[in-house]
């Protein structure tokens, strides 16, 4: 049961790691399988008892945890990149529409 728990959180671990490069990428159709593919792993639990294993499970969750504070950050950037584009164009063309007259 442990080691089931500790691979579980290990891959959610990883893919948070490659949601996180996907990002980066620009990739975000891959991130948001991936974030569904995380959730349902995460969603099963994570019970441990034994001391060592609950620290190297807080560790994993700490990590995750970074890995998310950061993949939101860049997101945030990237949407307030996209709406100043957005705003260019439609100043482009309202700026055009009145110069046509």
């Amino acid at each position: 049961m442990y080691t089931a728990v500790n691979e579980q959180l290990a891959e959610s671990l990883a893919i948070t790691r490659r949601m996180l490069d996907l990002v980066k990428a620009g990739e975000w159709e891959q991130v948001a399988e991936l974030a569904r593919q995380r959730h349902r792993l995460l969603r099963q639990g994570v019970v441990a008892t034994d001391p060592a294993m609950v620290q190297q499970q807080i560790g994993m969750l700490q990590e995750i945890r970074q890995l998310d504070q950061e993949i939101e950050l860049l997101s945030r950037r990237g949407r307030d990149e996209v709406e100043t584009r957005l705003r260019q164009i439609h100043q482009g063309r309202k700026a055009g529409k009145a110069y046509k007259g």
